[in-house]
């Protein structure tokens, strides 16, 4: 979740449990990656990128008193960080007492968000959450907190061997909203026969919180009332543009598109039809006043414009929505992982990539609804493509998806590598080369046993003998990949 501040961050703040993984850390001398470490190893790629002496970690500890465990992982994270590349980066012990007995919801709920900073200095920081150390009160507690609290710039991570690092977004906590809203949007989410049979080709809303954006959508492009201006937020890939496509078809008339701020659109002497703007997030204040004037000159003209929620804008959004687009409509769509309809929007992206589809959900019906599938739709549909053409038949079969899935990460581990080649990322602190090869190797060769091929192929291929293709290949699957972020030039932040 992020809530854009009308402020410039200054300070990012992280607040986290110490888990049971994370003193592992300290009995295991460091084999074990702590799920803090994995993730302040991935603070480099965070926007907006700060400075690490702008940055400070805040660990609950429920004794300070005494020198345990968890006071040796704080002496042992405060050696480590250094070698890391994470010098410079403040951590804080904040001391909470915890009831004693069984789990008290209550007390803890209490204890956890009178130390959370509300006001003063850090009101207008950037908060993260992490969610995966702790107990599960814990994450919950930190959850609701992140939810509930009032501050700005909220966001929350989780951690794990499988996905690294990933943002948690609001679809988690949908069904806090509680019953009565569902009622209330269950009689606003329908759409007649003329509206659906003016849907484009492809489109998927199975899901409530989307046939719901959709239905608003639908009501936004058809009131005559008043000028139609919308504004469509959501991460990347959620199918925004998509939907201010779907916006313009029930508007009617011609449908201009308006893709980049610094040329002026082809709008000509059109009176009607729809205006589309990508991506307004990456709009200056200085374009926003060339929108406000198109806006009023063409006043009959509508006007969709997209805005992704997991960018930093180069404007606040009070200052597009009042500057740029006054009286939107806003509307929101989940990301990948929050849409219950993740099938159904693998069958119609086989549809538009010309591919058999009729097999998906018998086969794969379980693996698109976990989490291992891709986090937005371009992701998804790359991967449909790549499981199709590994498919032994028209269908794609889950052997092939497993495999695409492992070719995708070994792609991203190289892409990793290959920006610390570029960068020429070596020296004290960071990375060595014979470190960056040897991940590479890896790399490669698990993209090549996810290609079919067999460990005498793929002996063959790369130089080396089977038995040292095995023992790559018998390493964890996560520890080369981990090894990049770990190793990674943290001076980018």
């Amino acid at each position: 979740m992020t809530i854009l501040s009308k402020k410039k961050i200054k300070k990012r703040l992280v607040i986290s449990f110490i888990g049971r993984t994370d003193l592992n850390y300290i009995e295991s001398q460091g084999e074990n990656i702590s799920p803090i470490l994995r993730l302040l190893t991935h603070l480099s790629c965070l926007e907006p990128k700060l400075s690490l002496h702008q940055t400070c970690l805040l660990l609950f500890d429920d004794d300070l008193d005494g020198k345990t465990d968890r006071y040796e992982f704080y002496q042992k994270l405060q050696q480590v960080l250094p070698q890391m590349g994470l010098d410079g980066l403040a951590v804080e012990r904040r001391k909470i007492v915890l009831p004693e007995g069984p789990t008290d919801l209550n007390a803890l709920y209490e204890i956890v968000w009178k130390k959370i900073p509300t006001s003063g200095a850090q009101r207008n920081n950037e908060v993260i959450f992490h969610l995966s150390s702790g107990t599960p009160a814990m994450k919950f507690t930190l959850l609701l907190a992140a939810n509930c609290l009032p501050l700005e710039n909220v966001r929350m991570f989780e951690t794990s061997i499988q996905n690294d690092v990933l943002e948690v977004y609001p679809p988690y906590v949908l069904a806090a909203r509680g019953i009565h809203e569902r009622a209330r949007t269950k009689s606003l989410s329908k759409l007649s026969d003329r509206a659906r049979r003016q849907l484009i080709p492809d489109t998927v809303f199975d899901d409530p919180h989307v046939k719901a954006s959709f239905a608003a959508i639908h009501r936004a492009a058809t009131n005559r009332k008043m000028p139609q201006r919308l504004l469509i937020k959501g991460p990347s890939g959620s199918g925004k543009w998509h939907a201010s496509e779907q916006f313009s078809k029930w508007h009617g008339g011609e449908m201009i598109k308006w893709t980049e701020w610094s040329k002026e659109p082809e709008i000509g002497s059109a009176q009607t039809g729809t205006l589309l703007i990508r991506h307004l997030d990456a709009w200056p204040e200085k374009a926003l006043q060339k929108l406000t004037n198109l806006s009023e000159k063409y006043s009959k003209i509508a006007i969709a414009a997209t805005f992704r929620t997991d960018h930093t804008p180069a404007a606040t959004l009070n200052t597009l929505t009042h500057d740029g687009l006054r009286g939107a409509i806003h509307i929101e769509l989940p990301s990948l992982g929050a849409r219950s309809d993740v099938v159904a929007l693998s069958e119609a992206l086989l549809r538009q990539l010309g591919l058999m589809n009729g097999k998906l959900k018998e086969r794969l019906q379980h693996d698109l609804q976990t989490d291992l599938y891709p986090r937005n739709l371009h992701d998804l549909k790359s991967l449909l493509a790549t499981a199709a053409a590994q498919s032994s038949g028209a269908h794609i079969d889950r052997l092939a998806y497993e495999r695409s899935r492992q070719i995708k990460s070994a792609n991203e581990v190289l892409a990793h590598a290959w920006e610390i080649l570029v960068g020429l990322e070596f020296g004290p602190g960071r990375p060595k080369l014979d470190d960056i090869l040897n991940i590479i190797r890896s790399a490669i060769a698990r993209r090549i046993q996810a290609e079919g091929r067999s460990q005498k192929e793929i002996g063959k291929l790369l130089g080396l003998s089977q038995q040292t293709v095995s023992d790559i290949l018998k390493k964890k699957s996560d520890q080369f990949s981990q090894e990049i972020w770990i190793k990674q030039n943290n001076e980018k932040v």
